[in-house]
């Protein structure tokens, strides 16, 4: 399936957080998966902490601890070009 990713703030204690959606339409599920994974990885150094995992309205929904910027935000941020020792570390 096909999930979006959204920067989400919880306005119970103002913390960021990292919100995955995808249609209930999508079998079998990525955000379900992910899900499982997760829970078997634990909340080791990396990992993000789940903070929950359900279905709302229409979609599969997955709410993770935000660990940092994205991927993309850092290479934007290193004008669209990473150096051999950023890729290798």
């Amino acid at each position: 399936g096909l999930a979006v990713v959204y920067c989400a703030q919880n306005f119970l204690n103002d913390d960021v957080v990292t919100i995955k959606l995808e249609p209930l339409t999508s079998h079998p599920s990525s955000v379900e998966h992910e899900y499982n994974i997760l829970k078997q990885l634990g909340n080791g150094v990396g990992i993000p902490q789940v903070i929950w995992f359900g279905w709302e309205s229409t979609y599969h929904a997955l709410a993770l601890e935000l660990l940092g910027p994205s991927l993309h935000d850092i290479f934007k941020a290193c004008d669209q070009k990473f150096s051999l020792h950023t890729v290798v570390n």
